[in-house]
């Protein structure tokens, strides 16, 4: 939290207030200080408690806006929170940072001591920049075709294999000092639609949909955040609002630590619940202890007006829980149970003046090596393993076709990676990179089409799928998913290839496939597939 109360305990409305503070993220602290935040104090009294990616633009500049805020004289350690899961969601996406490929990946590959140290090497990132809790690990169960707010963010869909997994890239997550949070609760597995833009209700859990989240709070996670999504079977209510699932949670799982509400200011996540304000009462009442209205770490660019706006729909909030324990909609002990969770969680991870922090090059070496290592585990040839390596005729060229992805995901940092495996392939072959659509010289010998996530919905052919039909015709033809391996459902391709993620380990991983200097080890960790 980064409001530093200065008192959390005892009687009256200022403790009282206090304590409801610690209750809602980000806090008030400034983080970043300049002219735009003294503007917006002198507007608002507060700080915003982001740290906007736009104005810090590296990992040295996060780690000294971190080290300066830790030194603010204050009871509690700096504690900063960010979505940093590996693969499709990495709120650190700088050039100079070392990208894992992401929990499918881990999967694909079925090593957990493998996913340990994945956790690990992230950890060490970022606690190197003084950021100490991680929104992750995912822990829903993936499936076939994929749900577009999960895809390749879980790790599988055999929900054995799925907690054996979390649960090893929990304790290297924390080995690392940084604190995991098992997420979404109580799992998203059987959603059909995307809880960013809408509400998501199901009758029920898929079978063993809670395995993971087991295995996660066994394995010591620190926090567990519960989703929007309402599940029938448990009660007629969004999970994050209702006293059943939380005491499930904390009854049959045995969970003692801080639990999360998924992001509030999300629009299809508070407006079932009557508005942010209502929202916010709902899940704190139910047993949520800290809610949601975002990570510290913004992405993008917010203008003065918004974030006067976000500034104050926090206070609202705070407000709104401050009168609801005064009218008796939540009881006072909640809240000071709640506090003491926060308060435990600051304590436990978060940093001081005097915090030893690890080298970043280093750090980030040593993830760039564990990227390797996963992306070299978990790159599946799904069909053509005989086809492969692909030899051209003397004179030939190797055609490189890339889609364009249809960019359906919110907060989807993978899409912004940079295509790299033309230049990869160009390496061991003379490479042509062409545009989807377009009409290929007499002289190509293979056609490799690839893309990150060009399927438009369930039931339809994806646009990397369609390409390598048109070109199949005449041509050779290998299609490398790059995101969701369901792109590549449906595709008469001669080699189908699923790589899991568009970072440099995963194309790196393909053009060595391709040209015969690895074997593809991983397999396809979703159940129900359907090339």
């Amino acid at each position: 939290m980064l409001h530093r109360p200065t008192a959390v305990a005892g009687d009256g409305a200022v403790a009282l207030r206090d304590q409801v503070e610690l209750l809602v993220r980000p806090g008030r602290q400034c983080l970043v200080p300049g002219a735009a935040e003294a503007l917006l104090r002198a507007e608002t009294g507060s700080g915003s408690g982001r740290i906007g990616k736009d104005t810090v633009t590296s990992a040295a500049g996060m780690r000294a806006v971190t080290r300066a805020a830790s030194r603010d004289e204050s009871p509690l350690p700096l504690l900063v929170s960010v979505n940093q899961e590996g693969g499709r969601l990495n709120a650190f996406d700088w050039p100079q940072v070392a990208q894992l490929p992401g929990s499918m990946a881990l999967g694909a590959a079925g090593d957990a001591a493998l996913a340990e140290q994945a956790g690990a090497v992230i950890g060490g990132q970022l606690r190197a920049v003084g950021v100490t809790w991680n929104l992750a690990p995912v822990c829903d169960l993936a499936a076939w075709p994929s749900r577009s707010a999960v895809g390749t963010r879980a790790f599988g869909s055999d929900p054995a294999q799925v907690a054996r997994l979390a649960g090893a890239f929990v304790r290297g997550l924390q080995s690392a000092g940084v604190a995991a949070t098992a997420k979404h609760f109580p799992g998203l597995g059987g959603v059909a639609v995307d809880p960013h833009h809408a509400a998501p209700v199901v009758d029920e859990l898929p079978t063993g949909a809670l395995l993971p989240f087991r295995a996660a709070v066994q394995a010591g996670a620190a926090c567990v955040m519960v989703g929007s999504h309402t599940v029938r079977a448990i009660e007629d209510r969004p999970a994050l609002a209702s006293r059943r699932t939380i005491a499930l949670l904390r009854d049959d799982l045995g969970f003692g630590g801080l639990v999360v509400s998924e992001n509030l200011s999300i629009p299809a996540v508070h407006e079932p619940l009557g508005g942010l304000a209502h929202a916010a009462v709902a899940a704190v009442a139910a047993g949520v202890d800290l809610v949601m209205l975002d990570s510290e770490i913004s992405r993008g660019h917010q203008t003065h007006p918004q974030r006067v706006a976000a500034v104050r729909r926090r206070g609202d909030v705070v407000q709104a829980l401050v009168d609801a324990v005064e009218t008796g909609l939540i009881d006072r002990q909640r809240v000071a149970e709640a506090a003491a969770r926060v308060l435990a969680l600051h304590h436990r991870f978060g940093i001081g003046p005097g915090a030893t922090l690890p080298d970043w090059a280093e750090t980030n070496e040593e993830a760039h090596q564990v990227a390797d290592q996963v992306a070299g585990k978990s790159v599946t040839v799904v069909r053509g393993t005989h086809l492969l390596p692909l030899v051209l005729a003397p004179g030939a060229v190797l055609a490189v076709v890339r889609v364009p992805d249809v960019g359906q995901r919110r907060a989807d940092s993978a899409r912004h990676a940079p295509d790299l495996l033309s230049a990869l392939l160009g390496a061991g072959y003379p490479v042509l990179s062409l545009p989807a659509g377009g009409d290929l010289p007499d002289n190509v010998g293979a056609v490799v089409v690839h893309g990150y996530d060009t399927r438009t919905g369930a039931g339809h052919r994806s646009g990397a799928a369609a390409e390598a039909a048109r070109l199949a015709r005449c041509h050779q033809v290998v299609q490398v998913a790059f995101g969701d391996p369901d792109d590549l459902a449906g595709s008469p391709a001669d080699v189908l290839i699923a790589a899991y993620s568009p970072h440099h380990g995963s194309a790196a991983t393909v053009s060595r496939v391709l040209s015969g200097h690895l074997r593809a080890r991983g397999a396809v960790p979703v159940e129900g597939t359907g090339w």
